[in-house]
């Protein structure tokens, strides 16, 4: 079924004659009338009923017109995303994070590509052990949400933008607490359980960052994973505050304060690209978003 008939029907019914039709569509209607008549012909039944002074539709002419409504979005939709593309929207844009940093942190930038690109196609992934990074390098992705380190730049031509940072703190369980009693010495805290992270990529070994033994060491590979199990009782753990707030301040965790060890770590929140790599609308849209707030 072709566009144009539907077109002539809504024309019809919103202008209530076909001589008022005839003068927005720029034809006679003598020929909207023939489009019309046509368009009763291919689907088997009156669309119209034309015993009155305004045409009027018929019961079929009234389902046909709810069902022909939808068919006018999509066909206004598909123009559109014609549109789009043609002035080179990206069909697709991809965006890596790492666990441990917030994804709210996306939520503005996210909502202005829906806004201004919705028929780009935005692919979110998390990852952990700092893959986002390995995800830009191998261009699996386009922009990655990641820790930070200025020494990543030996690695590869990144360019990137900070837009946040996180607190690292060492924080276990009211219920360990109550089992063992809060440690404040370093030596205290060897004597838990503990959970780290595996060894991350760009070879960074929390092991040697930590230099803490521990009674028994429960390795996980990211940072919801350490969250869940620091919960449970199972060990104390190094997280970022942003991911546990709710916890600290309904103590569900407790957060541990043992001077000279791991004191306030502060780390940076970068938006990652290659600096080779040339955004389409959509994915620059996301950067200059981020470029934005870190401006304010």
């Amino acid at each position: 079924m072709k566009i144009w008939p539907l077109k002539v029907l809504f024309t019809v019914l919103e202008k209530g004659s076909l001589h008022e039709a005839a003068k927005v569509l720029h034809r006679t209607a003598p020929a909207l009338s023939m489009t019309l008549q046509k368009l009763e012909d291919e689907v088997g039944f009156a669309i119209l009923d034309r015993s009155g002074y305004r045409l009027q539709l018929t019961a079929q002419g009234t389902q046909f017109k709810r069902h022909a409504e939808e068919l006018m979005r999509q066909h206004e939709r598909l123009n559109s995303a014609i549109g789009q593309l043609r002035e080179g929207a990206e069909p697709q844009l991809r965006i890596a994070y790492d666990y441990t940093c917030n994804p709210e942190l996306l939520i503005e930038a996210l909502r202005e590509v829906q806004q201004h690109f919705p028929f780009t196609e935005v692919i979110v992934s998390g990852h952990s052990q700092l893959e986002s990074l390995q995800d830009i390098q191998s261009e699996r992705a386009d922009l990655a949400l990641t820790p930070w380190l200025p020494t990543f730049q030996q690695l590869a031509d990144f360019e990137s933008l900070r837009i946040g940072d996180f607190q690292l703190v060492v924080v276990m369980a009211q219920s360990l607490i109550n089992e063992h009693g809060l440690p404040r010495t370093r030596d205290a805290l060897s004597a838990l359980p503990y959970i780290l992270p595996k060894e991350l990529n760009m070879g960074i070994n929390p092991e040697q960052i930590y230099r803490v033994s521990g009674s028994s060491r429960l390795r996980v590979n990211d940072a919801h994973t350490l969250v869940q199990y620091v919960k449970a009782g199972m060990g104390w753990g190094v997280v970022p505050r942003d991911l546990i707030s709710r916890e600290l301040k309904n103590k569900k965790l407790v957060e541990i304060d043992i001077p000279g060890f791991l004191d306030h770590i502060h780390a940076e929140i970068h938006v990652v690209k290659m600096a080779a790599k040339l955004l389409g609308p959509a994915g620059q849209l996301v950067w200059d978003t981020f470029a934005q707030q870190h401006r304010r």
